[in-house]
């Protein structure tokens, strides 16, 4: 049977640009040869296989593997529960685009109550589309399959009559309005809105905790810093003191030599801690390195070395006494006492002067190695103050230039998100504008 389609030019357009496989432009010709195609779906163990077997056996019928070659979409349940969610989404794609849709209700001889899962069925179906309103659901009991066939087939005739210009107009109205709806439930744009909040909230680097976490590593740097120039300090001058105690005369003028030796390799060793704390090599290149004072100036002999000197002569001449005794006994080295006297009195008294000089000589040193560590106590402190100072202002001045680049670049790029998603609401406005005179075009027409 043929038709030819008088639509309007204004609804033809509508309907063309909506629903191009309708064609109502052209002559529709039935073509009754290749019999009715049917998709059939349902979930496991339901009989859909049974069914499917049924239709290819039939000479007016046969199924299809794709719904988009279907005339009908054949749903098979089992009458041992109603039709579930995962059920209805098997037939959301024939809601789109208007294919009929019939279910197969089976082992009904083994169901009792199988007529209220029918009823239920359809309400079901019903309230999930109104597509689905009119959608007939057959019982199929054993030797009453032909009555499926039967509705399948004028499910078919249906549909084929549906072409005509009001079916087309219907179909059309309502992939128009679900196109609506989906625009207007639809939030365009997720992602970018989502990219916009990320930047704006880290789009200055996270500044401000990155300046607080240099300001803690160096504050805990500082501290462990100073506790080390303690100990070093204190370590020094326990070993050079210790060294002192067992010197020399002689090995006494070396005092400055090694304790600026000792200096220099604690100085080494801070400025590596240093380095490590700021996660900067060479940060101390502008910082001059410790000194210890001069060398000791000469001790200045005071009234207790000529003391020491008179004791000591004092004491030399009655051990001489005491020496020569004997010899006055003798009559012909009488003469001897005195000289031997004069020299052990002598001998006594440079022994004692000078081994009081050497004590004093000492403790004199261990005096200058205490001033002389404090001082350079000072200096390695003030280094590590000048140093961690001038990394704290370097690394928050880098961390500040960096984050003024990060923010002008996400700056950069929020107007650009801006921009997208301005021309987006602009182009779902658009679509929302053109599908609404599309439909009251249609509306207008019927």
């Amino acid at each position: 049977m043929d038709s030819v389609s008088v639509l309007p030019d204004s609804v033809l357009r509508v309907v063309q640009r909506w629903n191009p496989a309708s064609d109502p432009g052209r002559q529709i010709a039935a073509e009754t040869s290749s019999g009715t195609r049917i998709y059939v779906v349902g979930p496991p163990r339901c009989g859909r296989e049974d069914v499917a077997r049924m239709f290819n056996a039939s000479d007016d019928c046969s199924t299809v593997t794709r719904e988009v070659d279907a005339d009908v979409v054949l749903l098979v349940v089992d009458a041992a529960s109603v039709i579930g969610r995962e059920d209805l989404l098997l037939l959301d794609d024939a809601a789109e685009s208007g294919i009929p849709v019939v279910v197969a209700l089976t082992r009904v001889d083994v169901y009792r109550d199988w007529q209220a899962v029918r009823r239920r069925d359809a309400e079901i179906l019903a309230s999930h589309c109104t597509a689905f309103a009119q959608a007939p659901v057959v019982p199929i009991a054993p030797g009453q399959e032909q009555s499926l066939v039967a509705v399948v087939s004028r499910a078919a005739r249906e549909r084929e009559a549906g072409g005509s210009d009001s079916g087309v107009i219907a179909q059309t109205r309502r992939m128009i309005e679900i196109e609506i709806r989906n625009l207007r439930d639809s939030v365009s744009g997720a992602e970018l809105r989502a990219e916009r909040s990320q930047l704006l909230a880290d789009r200055d680097g996270r500044r401000g905790e990155r300046l607080v976490q240099v300001r803690s590593r160096l504050q805990r740097a500082r501290g462990d810093l100073s506790q080390q120039i303690a100990e070093a300090t204190r370590a020094t001058v326990a070993g050079a003191r210790a060294w002192v105690d067992a010197a020399s005369r002689a090995e006494l003028g070396s005092v400055p030599t090694r304790l600026q030796h000792e200096v220099d390799h604690h100085t080494r060793v801070f400025d590596a801690a240093m380095a490590a704390a700021v996660e900067v090599a060479g940060t101390t290149g502008y910082m001059p390195s410790p000194r210890i004072p001069e060398g000791p100036p000469r001790r200045q002999r005071g009234n207790e070395d000529r003391v020491t000197i008179l004791v000591g002569a004092s004491a030399g001449l009655g051990l001489g006494r005491i020496a020569v005794t004997p010899l006055e006994m003798i009559p012909a080295l009488e003469f001897a006492s005195i000289p031997v006297t004069l020299v052990l009195g002598g001998a006594a008294a440079w022994w004692l002067a000078r081994t009081r000089g050497l004590t004093a000589d000492r403790a004199y040193s261990r005096s200058w190695i205490v001033e002389s560590m404090s001082t350079v106590r000072a200096q390695w402190e003030q280094r590590v103050q000048s140093v961690l100072l001038e990394a704290e202002a370097d690394l928050g001045a880098a961390i500040m230039a960096e984050s003024r680049e990060q923010v002008a670049s996400a700056q950069a790029r929020i107007v650009e998100i801006d921009g997208e998603l301005r021309e987006l609401a602009a182009a779902r406005s658009g679509q929302l504008a053109s599908c609404e005179r599309d439909l009251a075009v249609l509306n207008a027409a019927y």
